[in-house]
């Protein structure tokens, strides 16, 4: 089950590899072609990291955002939250960051000039190991 907000409190965790992941919910009312996603900008602590250099995951799929933006058959479904894997050369520390999301997406039916629609939403998160 998803939280009600977009920034999720469950899947915030440093990657093995470097770098750490947080979830996303879709803020929008119903699921999204994901190549409507522009991206999404975190800022951890103050520390920004752009959208371009963000990587997502959701169900099975993984891409980089200029690879999920050319991939026209994927859906971000309105259940499913999306994982962003975010670079970083060392990991984050263990105990609480205030994390902010920008996300960006276009909507099929709004005028380009009008686009993206813009989601905002800042929160305290844990890294517990």
């Amino acid at each position: 089950m998803l939280d009600t907000h977009m920034i999720q409190t469950r899947g915030f965790r440093n990657r093995a590899g470097g770098g750490f992941e947080v979830r996303l919910r879709l803020p929008y009312y119903r699921g999204l072609w994901a190549s409507l996603v522009d991206g999404a900008a975190v800022t951890v602590d103050g520390e920004r990291f752009a959208a371009e250099d963000i990587g997502w995951a959701i169900g099975s799929s993984s891409w980089s955002l200029e690879g999920m933006r050319a991939d026209a058959s994927a859906r971000w479904p309105l259940e499913e939250p999306a994982v962003l894997t975010v670079p970083r050369s060392e990991p984050l520390s263990v105990g609480f960051h205030d994390v902010a999301v920008e996300l960006r997406l276009r909507m099929s039916y709004i005028p380009e000039e009008l686009q993206p629609t813009v989601w905002w939403e800042e929160r305290k998160l844990v890294i517990s190991q």
